[in-house]
């Protein structure tokens, strides 16, 4: 007999056979979204169940994700449709971050973006410049610019150029909002940011300055700090190297589950080596009676 968390004396049954399980050690749980809880907009089954049970159990719960191309009120609809109620301080998105560090370093800087809408709309937000002259950018912010198909985005088929004019002649600061080299979509994975970071570095000889999206700490800083606890008593639950290099940067436990793009092999073969593996998010919630 399987029993879930927090149903059926589940915790109790894992005090006492599994005390380093992370549903007892841990408080505070940040969950990775594509791959994690959904692949493209199909969402894994019972993942949307794991959460309320989860929270029914007095956990805190956090999303967090790398996804350059989505807004926060993309990511409300978004959970809509998958079912899982958030607000927007549930949600911690590369996009946010990003904008949150230009406008923090430089309140109304000129921002030069390769990326898609949903990027925009936070640099907006943030009461950042969009400018269209790559001449004139102070900061270069550089996002994924395919579209979930893998194709480049109509909007984005001159701004690789652009960026390359801005950080070439115009100086201006190399930001990117992750460095992912693939993206989990549904008919298999496609290119991600990292693609454009890698053409870009390798014009120019020249990493980006900052990297806000997970392994990076910047992102996964606010998501602690959302859940108000210590590092300690949280697990980072993704299916990504990067999710689980985040995790342990920070002294978390690291919680990899197979139901996204990477193979738990992959993840081995990179020496990476998570403190707990499960089929998908429902499966860290069973117990065998």
């Amino acid at each position: 007999m399987v029993l879930y968390y927090p149903d059926d004396g589940a915790l109790t049954r894992l005090k006492e056979t599994r005390p380093a399980h992370p549903l007892v050690k841990c408080r505070g749980f940040i969950f990775d979204v594509d791959g994690v809880l959904c692949r493209g907009e199909d969402p894994i089954p019972r993942a949307a169940e794991a959460i309320e049970r989860l929270r029914r159990g007095g956990k805190k719960v956090v999303f967090l994700s790398n996804n350059s191309t989505k807004s926060r009120e993309d990511y409300l609809a978004k959970f809509a449709r998958l079912g899982i109620p958030v607000t927007e301080d549930d949600l911690v998105l590369a996009t946010y971050a990003t904008a949150r560090y230009v406008a923090e370093e430089k309140p109304g800087a000129r921002v030069y973006m390769v990326g898609a809408p949903g990027l925009r709309r936070e640099l907006e937000l943030a009461g950042l410049e969009l400018v269209e002259d790559p001449f004139s950018a102070e900061y270069v912010v550089v996002g994924s610019a395919f579209d979930g198909t893998g194709r480049i985005r109509e909007d984005n088929a001159h701004r690789i150029t652009g960026a390359l004019r801005a950080l070439y002649h115009a100086g201006a600061k190399f930001l990117a909002t992750n460095p992912d080299r693939i993206f989990p979509a549904k008919d298999g994975v496609i290119p991600g940011t990292g693609a454009i970071i890698g053409a870009l570095s390798y014009m120019l000889d020249r990493e980006p300055d900052a990297i806000i999206g997970k392994p990076s700490t910047h992102i996964v800083k606010i998501a602690l700090a959302r859940l108000g606890l210590p590092p300690g008593e949280c697990a980072f639950v993704g299916d990504m190297d990067t999710d689980m290099l985040a995790g342990r940067k920070m002294g978390m436990t690291t919680v990899f589950v197979r139901s996204g793009a990477m193979t738990e092999e992959k993840l081995r073969s990179l020496g990476i080596e998570p403190d707990f593996v499960f089929d998908s998010v429902i499966e860290m919630l069973a117990v065998e009676d």
